[in-house]
């Protein structure tokens, strides 16, 4: 099978268990506030965009296309990580019932749509011309969705799960840690005991960590073509 095919196939499978996924949880108008939705929808949007291009035989993608295809797997590589490693581990559900929920909606979304998107960038994005300042738009979508999630909680007042300032743990400014507090002993569902400060710099260094690894793979990966 040419790796056309493969590269298509692989972006249909993903985008049919994003819209899968998302729709298992689709009750509310908060679902649109979680970061692991609207990095679905990113990654769906591009991804569709791509299947047009691979169907219709483009021989000219422009770059700034490219660009953003990598910022929005950048993000939903994010969710993969941040789920896999963060929030699976801590859910009440437990770590194995925590992606079998929802019908294995979670399995969908923070598994399955993340994977076949992070191979199909590295694996078939072949025109794409990485270079090293790119790494700084991985950043942008998470900072987005931080200021996002603020704005929401102080201008709106919006909460989660009863309490909480923040759709996540680890991002729950509202727990007794708040911004720059630190107990692990608080461990559990609404927090990770650590301030959120130290969180977010934690995973902005993940972010540019991950995007250079990328960009790193890409140019390796051109100068075999």
């Amino acid at each position: 099978m040419k790796k056309s095919k493969i590269s298509l196939i692989m972006k249909i499978i993903a985008v049919v268990a994003s819209l899968y996924g998302m729709l298992q949880s689709l009750d509310h108008w908060m679902f649109f506030t979680y970061f692991t939705n609207l990095s679905n929808i990113f990654i769906d949007i591009m991804l569709v965009i791509f299947i047009i291009y691979d169907l219709k035989k483009a021989k000219y993608i422009p770059q700034g296309m490219y660009l953003i295809k990598f910022m929005a797997t950048i993000s939903i590589t994010l969710t993969f990580f941040v789920y896999m490693l963060l929030l699976a581990p801590t859910n009440s559900q437990g770590f194995i019932g925590a992606y079998l929920n929802n019908g294995a909606g979670s399995l969908c979304v923070h598994f399955i749509t993340p994977v076949l998107a992070i191979i199909d960038f590295l694996l078939f994005s072949e025109h794409y011309r990485p270079d090293e300042k790119h790494v700084y738009y991985s950043v942008v979508p998470p900072l987005v969705y931080v200021g996002y999630v603020i704005v929401l909680g102080h201008v709106f007042h919006i909460r989660w799960y009863g309490d909480m300032l923040a759709p996540y743990n680890f991002l729950n400014y509202g727990a007794p840690t708040g911004w720059f507090g630190f107990d692990l002993s608080l461990l559990g569902s609404k927090t990770l005991g650590i301030g959120t400060f130290y969180m977010i710099v934690v995973l902005l260094i993940i972010f540019i960590g991950l995007g250079t690894l990328f960009l790193k793979l890409k140019r390796t990966k051109k100068d075999l073509y």
